[in-house]
Formats: C-alpha cells, structure tokens, sequence
C-alpha cells in the first residue's frame, strides 16, 4: 500500500486513459458505418479503421507495465527488475506464471546456494529454473530473481548472493510483511 501512489496509481491512469480513447475510436468507427448505411452506400469490402496499432495491441500497458517510468504499449518480454515477469516453461507442464501465488518467489538456476539465505519461513518459495532460461534472464549459474506475488521482479543478482543478508534485506524492502507459504 505504501507504493499504490507512487507505482500502480499512474498506470490505473494510463489504462483509464487507453480505455477512453479506444472508446471513442470505437465509436468513430460506428459512427462512419452509420452514415454509410444512412446514405444507401454499400458495405466496403474492408473498413479502415481510425486507428494505429497503437490502439487495441495493449500488450505493452496489459503485461508489460513496469513500476517505473516506461510508458510503451509494446510488450517485450524482459526480466528486468521493475517489471513482469515473462512466462517461461520450468518443467514441459509448469511456468514461471504458475509459480506465483500469496508469497515471494525466487527463480534461480541453483537453489541450494539461496536456500541458506531463506531465513524466513513461510514468505519465499524458491523454484530452480532451467539453466537454459538463465541467460535470457540475466543470471549467471548461481543468480536469482525474486518475484512479487504479483508477478513484477523485485529484485535481480547476476550469480551468488552479494551477501549473506541480500536475500532478507531485499524481501525487507520489497514488502513490510510478506505472506506465503514454503
């Protein structure tokens, strides 16, 4: 709640925005059909619509938001902290999407370097994620990224903890009290 100001009220806004203007594109685009079967014109083959692919390809408002200043609407897949996390498989029938839930997550090639630092139980899950993700992810054989329960990366290291309390420090900042389970 601390962050809902600052974070998440700006992209409400600029969601609320798009939804408007889409509207009112829509209804330009009725209003033009309208008129064309009011003067007796016949149905064009195809109907240009008033709009870009600026409008209506959302991926980038819809998954791609990141809690910082990025203002696209083209959804690239990043793991780069401040932003969603992309769906990659971790077995042939479970993603990295299945894995969040009521807790933390950390996705790491190498579990058991980071299990030493899980000091508090209950809030962190630890997934192992394949090693060939890792690359893609930024991570060296012994990084980590830690995902909010809502998905966004709150945190990345390239290979091994930095130290033996970043692991806490980061779920300290990241959340007052965290819920989960293990």
């Amino acid at each position: 709640m601390d962050t809902y100001e600052t974070e998440r009220q700006p992209v409400a806004h600029r969601t609320l925005q798009q939804a408007v203007a889409n509207s009112k594109l829509m209804f330009e685009a009725q209003s033009l059909r309208h008129e064309q079967l009011q003067t007796g014109g016949a149905a064009p083959a195809r109907v240009d619509l008033p709009w870009s692919d600026r409008y209506f390809a959302q991926l980038g408002l819809v998954l791609g938001v990141a809690y910082r200043s990025d203002t696209g609407t083209d959804y690239v897949p990043t793991a780069e902290p401040g932003h969603r996390m992309p769906h990659l498989w971790l077995t042939p029938d479970r993603s990295t999407l299945d894995t969040f839930g009521e807790w933390f997550t950390l996705l790491t090639p190498d579990p058991a370097t980071w299990e030493q630092q899980a000091t508090t139980p209950g809030v962190l899950r630890i997934e192992c994620l394949p090693d060939e993700h890792a690359d893609l992810c930024g991570l060296g054989p012994q990084g980590a990224l830690l995902v909010r329960p809502d998905g966004h990366i709150g945190a990345r290291w390239f290979d091994r903890p930095p130290s033996d309390t970043a692991l806490h420090h980061a779920l300290t900042a990241i959340g007052d009290s965290p819920r989960s389970s293990r």
